[in-house]
Formats: structure tokens, sequence, C-alpha cells
């Protein structure tokens, strides 16, 4: 038996038409051959202090994919302004990625997460590699890679994902069947958010933290509503300097610190736990990436700590977002959902006895979730500081300009969207599940 999905909304514009959407940038003029200089790049001006109030209003920057959406049409393919003393540089097009990719060395550098750096610098933490640049960013990807991006590693791990997805979609149906209308209307957004934290968290740390059922521990729950008031006070904090912050906010940072205190706490019990099983005797099976960290000495265990918990909190949001919205696409576009369900049936069994063929026995799964990718990208910005003078649409950009790079997406015309941490929807859309025979 599967599940349907089904959206409440009002406008049902097709999955397929919103790829004839313009893109960004089509009104800008051809760039002419002439070096120009870093000065006449097009300036994107706006009343700094107004901008403060309205951030300080709104306890965030909701709407700032789309004043960047804005910029380009009425700009062209490249701008720039200024964030303090920062010289920012904001381009669009691929051509200019790929030259940024060909100056860069071995050593990238990016712009930080400031409240997450300003909580690491007070609690003197080690940074994972989230918060790093340079070699110190290069030394821990280059050990963590094996564990955590290749394929040899994804293959040991994925089993566990799919026992947490199998458990997720059991509960779900378990709700459904508890309904005496047979279906079930529901804010999915919150569901998701906990299977992304169990799943993470089991596939980490090898513990499941139990979150898809009633009961939950008071631990789990002290866990997972610091992560929720991280995220939140984050996005309340990440857009204005700290030295003011520090004055106008000092409730969330209060909030903020203290949500990653927990965090923290939570995330050193489970890898002491990791290592003092590990002294008493090699696990027979795959038990988690710390584990395998911790075995193979690869990095210190403050250092196994910080990045485990950025993989936490980075694995969240960024999970849960494009699963709500490609639930939300696949909703409204039946048609799909009856040919993802097809496919599904035809690959059970050899899904069932070897989870690492869905990757090739669901293409238009895939399909569909690079498709949702697109239309709702999961950041909206892609952030580096040049090391060396580079020639972006013929004007001269010099060494030590932070060059911004705005990801192409559509415009949304029937769910708002809003960049907090990542891009995701105002309001969660309602979906309605119901048994399929």
């Amino acid at each position: 038996m599967a599940l349907r999905a089904k959206a409440d909304v009002w406008l049902a514009r097709t999955w397929q038409c919103q790829h004839r959407m313009r893109a960004l940038g089509t009104t800008a003029a051809p760039a002419t051959k002439a070096l120009k200089p870093f000065e006449a790049i097009p300036v994107y001006s706006r009343n700094k202090w107004l901008k403060m109030i309205q951030i300080l209003r709104e306890q965030g920057q909701e709407n700032l994919h789309l004043e960047m959406h804005q910029a380009f049409q009425e700009l062209g393919p490249i701008f720039r302004y200024n964030i303090g003393s920062t010289q920012v540089v904001s381009v669009m097009m691929p051509e200019d990625a790929e030259k940024l990719h060909q100056v860069e060395s071995m050593h990238p550098y990016r712009m930080h997460m400031e409240p997450w750096v300003a909580h690491r610098e007070q609690r003197g933490l080690r940074r994972g590699v989230f918060l790093l640049n340079g070699s110190e960013w290069r030394f821990n990807r280059l050990r963590l890679n094996p564990n955590v991006l290749s394929p040899k590693a994804v293959q040991k791990f994925v089993p566990m994902v799919d026992m947490v997805a199998r458990d997720f979609l059991e509960a779900l149906k378990k709700k459904v069947f508890q309904n005496a209308r047979g279906s079930l209307t529901m804010d999915v957004q919150q569901s998701l958010f906990n299977y992304s934290i169990e799943a993470s968290n089991f596939v980490l740390f090898g513990e499941r933290l139990g979150l898809l059922g009633h009961d939950l521990s008071p631990g789990s729950l002290k866990f997972i509503h610091a992560l929720h008031s991280m995220f939140k006070t984050t996005t309340q904090l990440m857009f204005l300097p700290r030295s003011l912050t520090h004055w106008t906010s000092s409730r969330v940072w209060k909030e903020h610190f203290e949500s990653w205190d927990i965090i923290f706490e939570y995330a050193s019990r489970c890898i002491w736990k990791v290592h003092q099983e590990l002294r008493l005797g090699n696990p027979q099976t795959y038990s988690g990436i710390v584990a395998e960290l911790i075995s193979q000495g690869a990095l210190p265990l403050d250092a196994i700590r910080a990045n485990s918990i950025e993989l936490t909190a980075g694995s969240v949001d960024t999970t849960t977002s494009p699963l709500l919205m490609t639930l939300f696409e696949l909703a409204r576009n039946p048609d799909i959902q009856r040919a993802l369900r097809q496919e599904s049936l035809a690959a059970e069994a050899s899904i069932a006895a070897n989870p690492q063929r869905a990757m090739s026995d669901l293409p238009l799964l895939r399909a569909a979730l690079k498709e949702t990718l697109r239309l709702y990208p999961v950041g909206g910005f892609l952030e580096r500081i040049l090391r060396s003078d580079l020639v972006l649409q013929n004007y001269h950009v010099p060494a030590g300009v932070l060059k911004s790079f705005q990801v192409e997406t559509l415009r949304q015309e029937d769910v708002q969207m809003v960049y907090r941490f990542v891009l995701m929807p105002t309001s969660s859309p309602l979906l309605t599940f119901r048994p399929v025979s």
C-alpha cells in the first residue's frame, strides 16, 4: 500500500509550465569588450538605516532573494554594494562562476555564519568545515570526505537512512488509518523536520532519538527544541552587524548561545558513548560516521565533535525544505505522482534486497528531486572571497572583494518563498495523505 499526497491550493500551476518562465537577468545589455574599472560596476544602493530597521522589525531578512532578483533585473548580470566596510560583487552568469572556480586555489575562502562563529569563539570551541577557511578547512575536509561523501561511505549508511524512512512512512500510515475518514490533512513540515534529525543522528552517531513516535524522551525533546531555537535566532542575528545586535538583541544572543550549548552537550555525550563502546571492542558491523572517524584516528575528538554538530545542523533544514516542496509539487501534479508510484512498485523488490539500487532503479524520482532543487534551491547564495584579481563581465574585480553568486531560480507565483536560513515557504502547505491500493 502506498500513500498519495494531495495539496489544498487554489492555483494549480503545473510543474512543467514553470520551466518556461523568464530567467533572471535577461534584460541586461551585452557587455562591451573594453576593460572597465571596478568603480564602473553598477551599484546597488539602498538606505542602510531603513534596511536595518526593517531587519530588526521582521527579525530577519525574509525577502532577500526577491531583492536580489529585482536587482539583477534592473542592473544586469553584475552589480556591487557594501556590507559595512566589505565590498561585495554579485554575479549570476554560469561563465562568471566558471572563471571564479578557475582562479580558486585548493583553499577557497568564504564568509562565515557570524552568530555561529561568535559562539565558538566565546566558548573556546573548535570549528568544523562549515566555519573554516584555508588550510585548516582542507585538512578537515580531506579526512571527512572518505567517511561522508565517498560512494563507499554512502553504501554503508544508506541502509540506516532507509530504516528511518520506512519507520517514518509506517508512522504516517498509522496516523492516516486512525482517522475515520480514511485520510489525513496536516502540516507535514514538523514531521519532516523530525525525520531529518532522526536520520542524521542515526547516520552520525549510530543511535536513534525516537522522534517518530509519540512519547519522546526528555533528552530528545530538549535537543530538538534547541535546534529549533538555534535556527530561529540565527535568522534574527545573521543579517545585522554583531556590534549592533549586541545592544539591540542581547536576549536573542543569550538564547542563541544557550541553544548551541545544549547541542554541544548532546553531541559530547553521544561521542563519549561511541568512544567508550569502541574501547571495549570494535563493532562487527558499521555503526555510523563518528565511530568510523574515531576508529581511524582521522581527527581529534574535539574536531569530530565540531564537524558532527555542523553536519547535523546543516542537514536538517536543507533536507526538510526540499522534501516538503517535492511533496507539494507531486501533490499538484498527480500524473507525475502516479508515474513515480508505478516506478517505485516496479523497483520495490530489488530495492528491498539492496537499498543501494534506489539510485539506479528510480531515475524518475531522482529527476523529480533535482527539479525541486532547481525550482526551490536550498542555498540562495554561493560566496567566495577573491584571492587574486579577476575580470568579470569586462570589469576589473580586485583581490579581497567578496563575490556572491545568486543561484538562478524561477519566480514563484503561487507559493510565497522566503529566505531565512535556507529558502523555504512562508507558510507550510497543507497536504492530504490517503492510502492507495
